[in-house]
């Protein structure tokens, strides 16, 4: 099983798509493919930059590609919504038990109102999550009526990651401690 596979998969990509109308409605960012291609990338772009095996890399992708499917559900927690739906999906594929459950465990623990990072594949999926911020997650609305993940996405018109890897041994610690910047700093 790999990244390209659950890309194409098309219960995962219906649920994205209903987890972003979903948001929509109620005034979210934009949480769409686009944002999980980007979460994914960004994720394995992180371990890699770290030095870790490209297994390891691989589930991190899957894992941020799929992070978001729990949003079809109900906005609130969602990462646990989507860590049941992804091991369901998951079952159909040629992955081990550990695999499976490495993936489901990054997924669960993705949103830090509910979890945090617990090894280094869901530290780098919450970083690539969190670093996501561009203007074109800002749906439609008056400015007036933009919360403050709006006000952030909407101000930022360039962004480029920087990764310190003297810090590999601390990159869930960090992650669970909410000092992302500490190791990965958006400029």
């Amino acid at each position: 099983m790999t990244y390209k596979d659950i890309k194409h998969n098309e219960e995962v990509n219906e649920l994205l798509k209903k987890g972003n109308q979903n948001l929509g409605l109620l005034g979210y960012t934009e949480h769409s493919q686009a944002h999980c291609v980007r979460v994914a990338e960004t994720a394995a772009h992180i371990l890699k930059k770290f030095g870790y095996p490209e297994h390891d890399i691989e589930l991190a992708r899957i894992a941020g590609y799929m992070h978001d499917i729990g949003n079809a559900i109900n906005r609130s927690r969602h990462a646990e919504y989507g860590g049941l739906l992804a091991n369901e999906i998951l079952k159909q594929y040629d992955l081990s038990v550990p695999d499976r459950i490495t993936i489901v465990s990054a997924i669960s623990n993705h949103d830090e109102s509910t979890g945090g990072a617990v090894d280094p594949i869901s530290a780098a999926l919450i970083i690539g999550d969190k670093t996501d911020v561009r203007r074109s997650r800002v749906r439609e609305k008056p400015k007036a009526s933009f919360d403050i993940h709006d006000r952030v996405n909407y101000a930022v018109t360039d962004q480029t990651l920087k990764i310190n890897t003297e810090k590999k041994s601390h990159l869930a610690e960090s992650a669970n401690r909410h000092r992302y910047l500490q190791h990965v700093r958006i400029c």
